[in-house]
């Protein structure tokens, strides 16, 4: 064996955990990629009508619900005290790095590989595993309650089909079950940590505090977060050809709920064709399904070329020297 070959099989050695998540970025990407082309290509598409004005519209409408997400999620672990608050502007700038780099794992069901790379790079914040998954967990908890108080609120101002899926009393009701279960999810750590304290010896970190005035506030945040990724579709509609002019607010408020429906579903990944399903039953009355469609599928490669535009220019954000983990409390 060649003193070539050798260097080449002692990288591939010691940077195995890269070379893999590489990979299974690439064949998640090209799975995903493949499903857009196909959608695309059976898809009759209305015509293209919008100058460069309102593509930069859609576009920056796109890149404000991402880099708005990124920072929700940096003031998220300010929060909890997972890192010091004195520098929590330099801390949010790299976490972005952070964010859109695991963020990209959405596209792999289960969100077990996202879950892993947010423990990996968490470790060069401070954070260790067990308080980086119940990070991703509790965010999540977070992203369902601004979605589900987003779409109650824009149910109130939303014509609703005979056939819609919730009436606005319903729409409340959700509303305010997320916000409950998510105000009471620290509480339930600490009680599953005073009743087994064998448990939370095993996992360290396993209690997380945060006050209530700051989840609401981080709740309220991510609504308007959804308002964005909505208004990204609407004006995504507006792109093309449209027989008669759609509201935007509906069209919002749909896909906030297809979007919610999902990532909730995981059946596939970044809840591709489910999203895409339910805005196609959704807005029947609003647009023929493929026009509908064309808006879907134009949406989702909008949003994905500013989402990778975003992560490579988070790379040229340096990750901060491993730092040690403030103390927990709690």
């Amino acid at each position: 064996m060649s003193r070539y070959v050798r260097g080449v099989m002692a990288w591939l050695r010691r940077n195995l955990g890269a070379v893999l998540r590489f990979c299974a970025t690439i064949v998640a990407l090209g799975w995903a990629g493949e499903h857009l082309r196909a959608a695309w290509g059976s898809t009759p598409m209305p015509g293209l009508v919008a100058g460069p004005a309102q593509w930069a519209l859609a576009l920056g409408a796109g890149a404000a619900a991402l880099l708005l997400l990124s920072s929700v999620s940096a003031a998220g672990v300010v929060a909890l005290g997972l890192v010091p608050r004195a520098g929590a502007l330099a801390f949010g700038l790299a976490w972005t790095r952070l964010w859109f780099v695991s963020y990209l794992y959405r596209y792999i069901p289960g969100k077990l590989v996202l879950i892993a790379e947010r423990v990996r790079m968490g470790r060069a914040f401070g954070i260790g595993a067990t308080p980086s998954v119940l990070l991703v967990v509790w965010e999540s908890g977070l992203l369902l309650a601004g979605a589900a108080v987003f779409a109650a609120l824009g149910y109130a101002g939303v014509p609703l089909p005979a056939d819609a899926p919730l009436t606005q009393g319903q729409a409340v009701l959700a509303a305010v079950v997320c916000l409950v279960g998510l105000l009471l999810f620290p509480q339930e750590l600490r009680w599953a940590a005073r009743r087994f304290p064998s448990l939370a010896a095993r996992l360290p970190g396993l209690v997380l505090e945060v006050p209530v005035g700051a989840q609401l506030a981080l709740v309220g945040a991510n609504a308007v977060c959804w308002g964005l990724l909505g208004l990204c579709f609407a004006l995504t509609a507006r792109l093309f050809d449209n027989p008669a002019p759609v509201s935007a607010l509906p069209l919002a408020v749909w896909f906030v709920v297809s979007y919610v429906v999902g990532q909730v579903s995981s059946v596939t990944p970044a809840g591709l064709g489910v999203r895409e399903a339910v805005l196609v039953a959704a807005l029947a009355d609003v647009a023929a399904p493929p026009v509908v469609l064309a808006w879907a599928v134009a949406n989702r490669l909008l949003l994905a070329a500013v989402e990778l535009v975003l992560l490579l220019l988070s790379l040229t954000i340096r990750l901060p020297e491993r730092v040690a983990a403030p103390e927990a409390t709690g």
